[in-house]
């Protein structure tokens, strides 16, 4: 196969590494701050915290810059989305 098929099967398999990382990112930072919010013991929210962390250090070791970029903008948007303010619901 020529060499431009290569190129473009990268390119596509980075484009759908970085869309996993960031739903993987998403989903794992609702999760832990849905947990967050529910538990009261502070010994499972610093367990939750510390294990957020430890998936971020572990995956800034282990994976590609790219992909390491779609996790912190998926967990970052559900962060920044997640400390909006509510609108409450207006009742006639």
């Amino acid at each position: 196969m020529p060499h431009l098929v290569y190129e473009i099967l990268d390119l596509l398999a980075a484009l759908l590494r970085l869309l996993g990382m960031i739903v993987f990112g998403w989903g794992f930072g609702w999760l832990t701050l849905d947990l967050l919010k529910k538990t009261a013991v502070p010994y499972v929210q610093i367990a939750l915290f510390l294990g957020f962390v430890g998936l971020v250090v572990s995956l800034t070791v282990f994976i590609s810059p790219g992909a390491l970029a779609g996790f912190v903008l998926g967990a970052g948007a559900i962060f920044l989305w997640n400390s909006l303010p509510k609108k409450e619901e207006k009742e006639d």
